[in-house]
Order: structure tokens, then C-alpha cells, then sequence
């Protein structure tokens, strides 16, 4: 029986396949729609990625749609998923599947407009879909029936005690907001049932890389997984200063709370607002007293429970899967 039906806007980079897969895997959910976004590589390569994904779970009916370019000249440091965003292991679509002629701006508005209440909208990179179509329709937001978003920092008023208990959190900082502070401004201000998963919360998730290692010598997802994740172990084990090796997985986490919010064990509510540090960098936080929309900020998880899940994902190898490399 479906419970989710889910419409997903990602950069589809390493750990947005993870969530793909994570979705997928799920028995109560369905991806009705994929949009993609510039942010680890290209709108278009990221339109290649997600079909990708898909087809490694099985999925070949889902709609790709191709979102919104950069609005700028690309980042000058090279991307931790690979010049493709996803690990440079040279997998592909299979031969015949491509994109949607749809914008993913238009399926945003498409399917809020078709199925007002009943989809879930899962944000996993920079919001230049969603701002867009927020401008074209300053309602749209309040159509889905939740709207979770891996980006921010979580409430400002944590930000010294995040500091302190993850010593990496500021220098990390909010990847998504970023790549587009002009999109995320405008998102921060529109109206919905709305869910910040920010980096204070997805970054205390880590993941042994010897576990993922010993899983793909069994199953073709944990192998798909362990292939595109072989240079972002490295980039994640130096980040977050691990002893032992290990990857994040930022997007699973929001689509873990996207599935199922009772692993959220706290949260508050608050404004979102973008600041810039003094090196320019753009992070949205959570400020109060709440003047405008409020927005949920989640502050805890229940890490086991996500752990499990994902888990489960590496462990199930669909009936089609096709993990084309």
C-alpha cells in the first residue's frame, strides 16, 4: 500500500543517490517525479544521474525533469562526488532513457496544481527549482502535503553549542544555501508545512566505510553504493577528522525524516534567514521571535533508526535492477 508519494528536487550527487535508493527502497512510498538542480555537477548531468539511480533500483517509469542552470560561474574548488557527481566510476543511464521534455520547474507546478495535499516534496540541493517556481506561484509550497529540505544549520540559538560538540560544523558549512543564497532567500520566506534537515543534525550520522565494504561483496546496491562513494569516504573521513573511515550520508537523513517524522526527536520552529560569514559563505539559520512564515528547524534524530534504514537499503537488491557502469 503507498503512504508517500514523493516528488524529489536534487544535484543528484553521491549522497542524493543514497537517498534516491533510500526512497525507493521504501514499501509505502512512491517517486512520482524526479527534478534536478545544478550544485555537485550540472542540471543536466545530474538529469543523467538520477536515471542512473533509478535504474540500478529498478525504476524505469519516473519522470527526470531537467531544472535550473547556475546562475554563475562555477565553484572554484573541484567537487568531493566527482567532476560527474557520482564518484567518476563511469556509470550511466541504460542505453535508450533520458530526460523528461518537461522543466523540473513545471513539474513542481504540475503536480502541487494536479494533486494539491498529497505529495511529499524532498529537497536535496540548492532551492533554484523551488525559488523559481515559488516566484511563479508564491503558494505553491502550502500544495504538498510536507516539504523537507537538507540545507541550513539548524536555530541560531545552537549555533555556539553545535560548535563546540562538532568542532567541524561552521568550516563544513551549509552546502546547498551556497550554491544559490538568492534561491534559498526566497524559499525562507514562503509559506508551507516546512522542515529544514540542516547539516547541525545530518553531519552527526556517520557511517563505517568497512561495513559498506562488507556488504557489496554480496549485493549489487552496496556494490553500486561503495563504487560511487570511493572517493567521498576520503573527503568525509578528513572533513569530520575520523579516526576510522567513514561516509555521510546528509540526503538520507532528510529523506529518512521525509518517510517517517517520528525519528524526529525534537525540532522548533523559526524563521528562516540567510546569512553570510565574513568569507562570504551563505547559511541559512533559524532565528526567533518568528516575524513571517515559520519553519520547522529539527534539532535531534533518532540515528538508529535512520542507520537502520539505511541499512536496509544497501541490503535490498530490487527485481530490474540494472546498475550500468
Amino acid at each position: 500500500m503507498t503512504d508517500r508519494y514523493v516528488l524529489v528536487d536534487t544535484d543528484a550527487g553521491v549522497d542524493d543517490a543514497l537517498a534516491l535508493l533510500t526512497i525507493a527502497q521504501h514499501a509505502g512510498a512512491e517517486i512520482v517525479g524526479v527534478g534536478t538542480v545544478f550544485g555537485n555537477c550540472t542540471e543536466r548531468q545530474a538529469a543523467r544521474n538520477a536515471l542512473t539511480v533509478l535504474s540500478v533500483a529498478g525504476m524505469r517509469d519516473v519522470p527526470v525533469c531537467v531544472g535550473q542552470s547556475r546562475p554563475g560561474p562555477p565553484p572554484a574548488t573541484s567537487s568531493p562526488h566527482g567532476l560527474d557527481g557520482l564518484g567518476d566510476r563511469g556509470y550511466r543511464p541504460p542505453p535508450g532513457v533520458g530526460p523528461a521534455p518537461e522543466s523540473a520547474v513545471d513539474q513542481l507546478l504540475r503536480v502541487a496544481q494536479d494533486r494539491p495535499g498529497a505529495v511529499d516534496l524532498l529537497c536535496l540541493g540548492p532551492l533554484a527549482n523551488i525559488a523559481a517556481a515559488v516566484t511563479r506561484d508564491p503558494r505553491i509550497l502550502t500544495r504538498f502535503r510536507s516539504v523537507t529540505i537538507m540545507g541550513g544549520m539548524g536555530p541560531v540559538s545552537r549555533r555556539e553549542v553545535e560548535a563546540a560538540e562538532q568542532p567541524q560544523f561552521l568550516e563544513k558549512g551549509d552546502t546547498n544555501t551556497n550554491h544559490d543564497p538568492v534561491a534559498a532567500r526566497v524559499v525562507a520566506a514562503a509559506p508551507g508545512q516546512i522542515t529544514w534537515v540542516g547539516m547541525s543534525v545530518t553531519g552527526r550520522l556517520r557511517l563505517a566505510w568497512a561495513d559498506l565494504v562488507a556488504r557489496s561483496a554480496v549485493g549489487k546496491t552496496a556494490t553500486f553504493v561503495r563504487d560511487i562513494t570511493e572517493d567521498y569516504h576520503r573527503y568525509c573521513t578528513g572533513t569530520y577528522r575520523s579516526e576510522d573511515p567513514i561516509y555521510t550520508a546528509h540526503d538520507s537523513v532528510a529523506a529518512a525524516v521525509m518517510l517517517d517524522p517520528t525519528v524526529m526527536l525534537s525540532a522548533t520552529d523559526a524563521q528562516p534567514r540567510v546569512y553570510h560569514d565574513e568569507d562570504g559563505r551563505a547559511a541559512v539559520w533559524g532565528v526567533s521571535p518568528v516575524r513571517g512564515p515559520a519553519h520547522r528547524f529539527v534539532t535531534d534524530l533518532d540515528y538508529r533508526s535512520i542507520g537502520a534504514r539505511i541499512t536496509a537499503t544497501l541490503d535490498a537488491d530490487p527485481p530490474g535492477s540494472d546498475p550500468t557502469g
